[in-house]
């Protein structure tokens, strides 16, 4: 029986597959197709995500797949029909992950890389062609029925203790056990033309929406070498007219994009929406990805949120399986989760509804407003923040620190230098401003840190880590903390002073065990 069972071999379960098997969990995961995806879905990642995929081990093979979004000519630009700029977003900075805030990237390349990581992992199998048609749940277990592809009428039963359903938008899982959805009711049907030049262009702006009510479209990077366009179906066109490679070919025209200077590697029609899971947990089984929300592309955040689930999902199985939490711990990952997406899908789909306006008179109106939010700054609409995860989950909630995404900057110790997560080390992070704060720790919070095997930086004068462009400086003066937790998927549990560390790290531990325990999922 293996620990963990993933159904889905998307990048969110290839993900969630060497994040688990990395902390030594048995897992199978099982792919309805034959082989890896040959063609682009997902085209962007942001800074966080490059962190979670740094602290896998991916970072170096992936260097020369991304395309950061980096450099006076890379804007993110809203344009009116005639091409003004209406909105500027401020896409185009370092990320605080010590990444590029946005990058692009082809999807399966990707995920080669991350097969070929998990062909590296002993306790992980991966299993093409076969598709889940039932499932059983039990107190202690899952079983899980599956039918080969090749040959339908073999099938075969596999038996875990949890099962993660990340088998996209169409999740058979959800409807196996009953999952139903929230619909916030924006619904557009897109064409997305996925392009690679055979001459090196230049773009400008690198990322630009099209808000034109004749025709709303995007042009988008879509790692080197390659860029995306996306079309808005107009109310007098059907799917079938617009998902036709001619007019893909018609549509891409007026950028100078012909057969003969360029190829199509792949043209579908797809529904944007704005939707997330009732509920993630339905006693062994969660949901993660498309599977448990899908949002417009417009805020490039879709993966972004599936890869954050994997996170989320993996350090809580990992402690679980262990022995070292109970199963409630798993109460929490919805807890967190789902406000914390919900959350993207409403920005995401606020700014859908600026772009996707078919009505002259609207679209003027709207170019108005715009025009005059760029002339004065205190209109402007600002990037959305990056969200604070829900409450009720594993932080400290009387911390206004808490649930926010951490930095990662560079450092030096031991003269070697490099990002934090590869110099100090991953996992539950301690990191304080003073270097003698760890000493005033109680025998009771050192056996936390053993415990969670949390690493500790300590900076300042006589500090064992140096903060070489002062990242950690300017973020504890910003929190007003001395002192901060950091959980595996680099989220704040709690932030304090120096006098309360020992109380901070109890307080993790306890929230762990359930001693202070948030308000349940529902179980079977």
């Amino acid at each position: 029986m293996k620990d963990v069972v993933i159904v889905g071999g998307g990048l969110v379960g290839l993900f969630s597959a060497i994040l688990l098997g990395q902390r030594g969990v048995t897992v199978g995961i099982y792919e309805r197709w034959s082989d890896v995806y040959p063609r682009p879905r997902a085209c962007s990642i942001d800074h966080e995500v490059i962190r979670l995929l740094q602290s896998a081990g991916l970072i170096d093979e992936m260097r020369g797949l991304l395309d950061p979004v980096i450099g006076d000519e890379k804007n993110y630009e809203f344009v009116d029909k005639y091409g003004e700029t209406l909105l500027r977003i401020d896409w185009n900075r370092p990320g605080a992950s010590g990444w590029a805030q946005m990058n692009f990237f082809h999807q399966p390349d990707l995920e080669r890389i991350l097969l070929k990581k998990l062909g590296q992992l002993p306790t992980v199998d991966v299993h093409f062609g076969e598709e889940l048609f039932a499932i059983d749940q039990f107190s202690d277990r899952v079983e899980l029925a599956f039918r080969n592809q090749a040959a339908p009428m073999v099938s075969k039963v596999e038996r875990a203790r949890y099962l993660i359903g990340a088998d996209g938008a169409r999740s058979t899982i959800r409807d196996l056990v009953g999952i139903t959805q929230t619909d916030l009711g924006f619904a557009y049907d897109w064409l997305v033309v996925d392009v690679v030049p055979r001459e090196e262009r230049s773009w400008t702006p690198y990322v630009v929406q099209h808000c034109d009510p004749a025709r709303p479209s995007t042009s988008v990077g879509s790692g080197p070498g390659r860029r995306r366009w996306e079309f808005m179906r107009l109310p007098s066109e059907t799917i079938d007219e617009l998902n036709n490679l001619d007019k893909a070919w018609e549509l891409i025209a007026p950028w100078d994009m012909t057969r003969e200077n360029a190829s199509i590697e792949r043209h579908t029609v797809y529904t944007f929406r704005g939707t997330w899971a009732n509920r993630w947990r339905s006693g062994r089984v969660l949901i993660a990805g498309d599977a448990a929300h899908l949002m417009p592309p417009f805020l490039a955040q879709g993966l972004c949120s599936g890869l954050r689930d994997a996170a989320a999902l993996a350090w809580r199985l990992a402690m679980i399986l262990g022995g070292n939490a109970p199963q409630s711990l798993l109460d929490s990952y919805e807890l967190e989760r789902s406000p914390h997406v919900q959350e993207i899908i409403r920005q995401a789909v606020e700014v859908g509804r600026i772009i996707c306006v078919t009505d002259p008179e609207q679209a003027a109106a709207r170019d108005f407003k715009m025009k005059a939010a760029m002339s004065n700054p205190a209109l402007a609409l600002k990037p959305p923040p990056e969200p604070r995860l829900g409450m009720g989950g594993v932080v400290f909630q009387a911390d206004p620190n808490a649930g926010y995404l951490s930095v990662q900057g560079r450092v030096s110790r031991n003269g070697i230098s490099g990002l934090f997560d590869d110099i100090v080390g991953k996992g539950w992070q301690l990191i304080s401003k003073d270097a003698e704060i760890p000493h005033r720790l109680s025998s009771a919070a050192n056996e936390v840190l053993e415990k969670l095997n949390v690493v500790c930086a300590t900076f300042g004068f006589g500090g064992d880590t140096l903060d070489l462009d002062g990242t950690y400086l300017k973020w504890f003066e910003r929190i007003n903390s001395e002192v901060a937790l950091i959980r595996p998927d680099f989220y704040v549990f709690g932030t304090c002073r120096a006098p309360e560390i020992s109380s901070l790290l109890i307080s993790a531990w306890d929230l762990l065990q359930g001693e202070t325990k948030p308000n349940c999922c529902p179980e079977i």
